[in-house]
């Protein structure tokens, strides 16, 4: 199942299978920021299918890269102005530890920020009262200490806590807008990861055909539920991205069906493929650990639910 796409929309889905080449082992953030710079993706209007074709295609070749894209993507398309070419934009993906806001000074901890680079900026969430705003952090103001934090999947994404001690910021405002783009192009990514899975199993599906009858209409039949369940979310996640502004209970729906729908895929993908599978530095081996951490990420399923619940059960008189 496809959708048309403008020549340039297409053209995205060609620039994210390139940008995760050549990367390596040892790739860092502001590698990945700069090829999409030099490649165009920051300039003219923002448009969110072309975003979120791209993300889709770079994560089948390089889930933690594409994560570290759509993370800064996350904070540029946030921005009333154009980041500077050195700094790379970061995102607080869990609301469990919010710092305060008191006369324009951070105070607290933020945890879960990613991707993370000393010379960085982070977006922040932050009470103020009773109220939740978003924050821009410069990573290297005083005040700022970064916590790194070593993970599981998502091999590269440098991930760390702030410890903020009145630390400046500037207001950027409501941090639903930023966490509805958050939660889209992360449900991009899932969508690369799934269709990676995919992949993979097609490759064992048709060494199993050449050996033989006895078991390729079962891995089959797998398959066919991984494709589905793959288009069905693309849909989701497609039209949450045609919106000139992304809604948070919209790209909520988007990440909780893509998430769920790659994890799916790599677990069908790990039955077709067999033990193979769990041989340490095996494309599934990383896919299972890195389509958790994505799910995670800017909100867990429970989460994601409540915000898609608050649209479709609107909260009436008792």
């Amino acid at each position: 199942m496809d959708f048309s796409l403008t020549a340039a929309q297409a053209g995205r889905r060609a620039l994210g299978r390139s940008l995760a080449d050549g990367l390596g082992a040892t790739w860092s953030p502001l590698d990945v920021v700069r090829r999409a710079r030099d490649a165009g993706v920051f300039t003219g209007d923002a448009d969110g299918v072309a975003d979120v074709v791209l993300l889709e295609a770079m994560a089948a070749e390089s889930a933690a890269p594409a994560v570290a894209l759509a993370l800064h993507i996350t904070v540029v398309r946030s921005m009333p102005a154009p980041l500077p070419a050195d700094l790379v934009g970061a995102v607080v993906l869990t609301s469990d530890a919010v710092p305060s806001l008191d006369a324009g000074r951070l105070s607290g901890r933020a945890g879960w920020l990613a991707p993370v680079r000393g010379k960085g900026v982070a977006v922040v969430g932050a009470r103020q009262g009773t109220d939740l705003v978003a924050c821009l952090v410069p990573l290297d103001a005083p005040g700022v200490v970064i916590l790194p934090v070593e993970t599981n999947g998502l091999e590269g994404l440098p991930c760390a806590h702030l410890e903020l001690a009145n630390a400046p910021c500037e207001i950027l405002g409501s941090p639903q807008p930023v966490m509805a783009r958050a939660r889209l192009l992360l449900a991009a990514a899932g969508l690369g990861m799934g269709r990676r899975a995919l992949h993979e199993a097609l490759v064992a599906a048709r060494a199993l055909e050449r050996r033989g009858p006895g078991g390729e209409q079962t891995v089959q039949g797998l398959l066919a539920d991984a494709a589905t369940e793959l288009d069905a979310a693309m849909v989701v996640v497609w039209g949450a991205a045609q919106a000139a502004r992304v809604d948070l209970a919209d790209a909520s729906m988007a990440k909780l069906l893509a998430t769920e729908a790659a994890q799916r895929a790599v677990l069908r993908a790990t039955q077709a493929v067999g033990l193979g599978s769990f041989e340490r530095g095996h494309v599934l081996e990383r896919l299972s650990q890195d389509v958790r951490a994505l799910e995670l990420f800017a909100g867990r399923t429970e989460a994601l639910r409540e915000a898609v619940a608050e649209r479709v059960l609107p909260r009436g008189p008792r």
